[in-house]
């Protein structure tokens, strides 16, 4: 059965990029422009195997989603890579990490290493279908 995952950015360009490079790799992806459409797509079931997070987006920042992931029972244990702008070199960095994400992807980023590395978090082989 295909891995679910729920793509998460405010760029639209750049949110159907992802779902048609991570839809091609054999993953079943929902797209949510903002954070406010994401935490409101984690209420209704099934629920995504993975989440691809953009943290600099307004109203709801990729920041206070994961804030509430971390805070939510049910949707702590669902794994987040975070995709950001943020230089590497900023204190902000580490953020993502303390707020419960299990890998950042600074932008831009070759998509071929977002594949292997969602791949890599749900423990795929990266030879097979999702």
């Amino acid at each position: 059965m295909p891995k679910r995952l729920l793509l998460v950015d405010d760029e639209l360009e750049l949110l159907q990029a992802l779902k048609v490079r991570l839809s091609a790799a054999g993953f079943l992806c929902e797209t949510a422009q903002n954070g406010q459409v994401a935490l409101d797509r984690l209420s209704r079931e099934p629920l995504p195997d993975l989440i691809v997070l953009d943290l600099l987006m307004p109203e709801v920042s990729g920041y206070e989603v994961s804030r509430r992931l971390q805070a939510s029972e049910r949707w702590s244990q669902i794994p987040l890579l975070v995709l950001t702008a943020v230089p590497e070199r900023t204190l902000e960095q580490a953020a993502p990490l303390w707020l419960g994400a299990v890998a950042v992807l600074h932008k831009p980023f070759d998509s071929s290493i977002l594949v292997a590395k969602v791949r890599q978090l749900l423990k795929l082989d990266p030879t097979t279908d999702a």
